[in-house]
């Protein structure tokens, strides 16, 4: 569910993009990858030059779906218990890797900026086009991503930059609500519990 969310993303993005007039001039048509920054600061892949990079830095689980129901009722009548799902947060990184070509960093950065600001609720009934991978999970369905700028501190963006390489670059930070993980595995089943009864029972004196 996490790759296919940022692959999401990334498609709208692309398609967006794509579809502005001179999107970067002389730059011609640019692609955003799903990439480990971590990698690209240490020089290990070469073909993320020129383009913005989507990169996943944090994840966390949203408490407030944390005490859900562990209870499903069935059509026959029976109860089945399975572990409740969980509700991620992601932190999403959207990098500019423009190393010749800082202005223009700038302007893809605007543009995703700009995008999110249009459009802050992605699911598949509202991105056309987008296909999930074959191998998704059934969950894929209920995706829904509700996407908000996350501002970080001087002292928080030194330490990610830092853990990332140190090389830092025109960036924005968003925080994707909420990815639904579940195994559905049943760890049990029963009748419906309708009524619980009490018997007295008399203490014999002697």
């Amino acid at each position: 569910m996490i790759d296919v969310a940022l692959r999401l993303l990334a498609f709208e993005l692309t398609e967006y993009i794509n579809a502005q007039p001179n999107p970067v001039p002389g730059a011609g048509v640019r692609l955003f990858n799903i990439s480990n920054l971590a990698d690209n600061n240490a020089g290990n892949d070469a073909g993320t030059n020129d383009h913005l990079l989507i990169s996943l830095v944090n994840i966390e689980e949203e408490s407030a779906y944390k005490n859900l129901p562990n209870t499903t009722k069935l059509a026959n009548g029976t109860v089945r218990y399975a572990n409740a799902p969980v509700y991620l947060n992601l932190y999403v990184l959207f990098a500019c890797n423009f190393d010749q070509h800082y202005e223009n960093a700038l302007r893809y950065l605007s543009h995703c900026i700009r995008f999110f600001q249009g459009k802050r609720v992605f699911n598949l009934s509202n991105t056309p086009g987008f296909i999930p991978p074959a191998e998704s999970s059934p969950d894929v369905q209920d995706m829904h991503l509700i996407l908000d700028l996350y501002t970080m501190t001087f002292e928080q963006i030194n330490h990610l930059w830092g853990s990332l390489g140190g090389r830092q670059l025109p960036f924005a930070m968003y925080k994707a609500r909420l990815v639904k993980i579940t195994d559905r595995r049943t760890i049990g089943s029963g009748p419906v519990i309708e009524e619980i009864g009490i018997t007295d029972k008399v203490l014999d004196p002697t």
